[in-house]
């Protein structure tokens, strides 16, 4: 007899065919070929978006084991955690920059709990300040080709708001180049969240058609496609490492391919107690 529960695997993230991600409040570490997961943390509270180096040596995320949710960063393969940020906050970490910087973005400071700006974290200088981004209020910020940057404003997750299209709809900026100038991309419906880039295409979540999946478009919002087709499950939390997307779906991680444009569950095994789920 099994007494084997499926575990609930959520906020991936990805480099190579390494995926990183939350489950039963740990973060856990598994093969995008699939097989049973290795566990990173076991912390005393509740961890959250795992963003993963782009040399795959670290991880950087969110951490409450000392109340407030700071920035944490440990070696991708597991090891000690160590704070970097002392904000006292909410935030949420977001990615790297080119520079090799954490980004994250953070209402620290601000009068309004949902008011977010992003910031940047040299993790090779112990101590040092977050540095403020003048890009104004973002939940997401990703970086493409030639520095190109996109700007995700209210992108949080749709999942929670389904088919929501009041004033605070997720939307998501272009820069013009690398001008620091930005227009919003208007032509792009739906509530909008999670910007990547692979390539010269820019992917990101949008439920315009009734359940969130995975969609891209040119920088200038033409040529929009649709890569994923879920229907009864939004997918959720999306993230790159430049060549691949994973993303969660309902509880489970999917990997989409651009090079086969194809979808693919991940079959992973996480040996938990499932302690929060008792």
């Amino acid at each position: 007899m099994s007494l084997a529960a499926p575990a609930y695997l959520r906020q991936p993230s990805l480099h190579g065919d390494t995926v990183v991600f939350v489950s039963d409040d740990d973060l856990w570490r598994a093969s995008v070929h699939g097989g049973v997961a290795q566990r990173l943390t076991a912390g005393l509270s509740e961890p959250a978006t795992p963003c993963l180096s782009p040399c795959g040596e670290w991880l950087a995320y969110t951490g409450r084991d000392e109340q407030h949710a700071e920035v944490w960063l440990m070696p991708a393969a597991g090891g000690p955690a160590r704070r970097l940020t002392w904000l006292g906050s909410d935030l949420a970490v977001r990615g790297f920059s080119p520079a090799g910087h954490i980004v994250f973005c953070s209402n620290h400071g601000q009068p309004f709990f949902r008011n977010w700006h992003g910031y940047t974290l040299d993790p090779t200088r112990p101590g040092t300040l977050p540095e403020r981004l003048p890009l104004g209020q973002m939940d997401h910020l990703a970086y493409g080709p030639a520095g190109r940057r996109v700007i995700g404003r209210n992108t949080g997750d749709p999942a929670r708001w389904k088919r929501y299209r009041g004033g605070r709809v997720g939307q998501l900026w272009m820069e013009n180049g690398s001008s620091g100038s930005f227009r919003r991309m208007s032509e792009l419906q739906g509530n909008l969240t999670s910007p990547m880039w692979l390539g010269e295409r820019l992917y990101f979540l949008s439920d315009f058609e009734g359940v969130g999946n995975l969609y891209s478009c040119l920088p200038d919002g033409r040529a929009r496609r649709r890569h994923t087709h879920h229907a009864d499950f939004y997918a959720r939390h999306a993230a790159s490492d430049g060549q691949r997307i994973v993303y969660q779906c309902a509880a489970e991680l999917w990997l989409y391919d651009p090079a086969s444009e194809s979808t693919r569950r991940l079959d992973i095994t996480v040996p938990t107690a499932r302690t929060q789920a008792a």
